[in-house]
């Protein structure tokens, strides 16, 4: 049976208070506010809970997520793995983490970057307000 690649695509602003400091992981959330060094785009249109169900069902097969964070031309990619144990239930945020570390928010886990390794071109883009944030998140089923 061929494999086909499901692709999801979120919007998210940038925010001035990112810092994108955070080496172990990455967050985007629905809230206006920056909460954590970890943050990369606030103000998203999706949450965990918020996902389709044929994404939150490869993720919980465990299967290799790609996302790719795009904005003003510049764009970085990350992978991790999705994680029988995900939850896929936080109404507020979505997370990234390279730890195993699974909370309502996380949807991969053993991630290749954390915000603070994401590319210096793109991270000054997000402390930009009026940036839009196209992040896409990719899978084979």
């Amino acid at each position: 049976m061929a494999r086909k690649r499901f692709e999801f695509v979120i919007k998210a602003k940038g925010s001035a208070d990112i810092s994108c400091m955070d080496p172990n992981k990455i967050i985007i959330t629905k809230g206006a506010k920056v909460f954590d060094d970890s943050v990369i785009g606030v103000s998203a249109d999706c949450s965990a809970a918020e996902l389709p169900a044929e994404l939150k069902m490869a993720l919980r097969e465990g299967k290799k997520l790609t996302v790719t964070i795009h904005t003003a031309g510049i764009e970085d990619i990350v992978t991790a793995y999705g994680s029988y144990d995900l939850k896929l239930n936080d109404k507020k945020s979505i997370t990234i983490t390279k730890s195993g570390f699974v909370d309502g928010a996380t949807i991969g886990v053993k991630a290749n970057k954390g915000a603070a390794d994401l590319a210096r071109p793109l991270t000054a883009l997000l402390r930009d307000p009026e940036q839009e944030i196209k992040i896409t998140f990719a899978v084979m089923r």
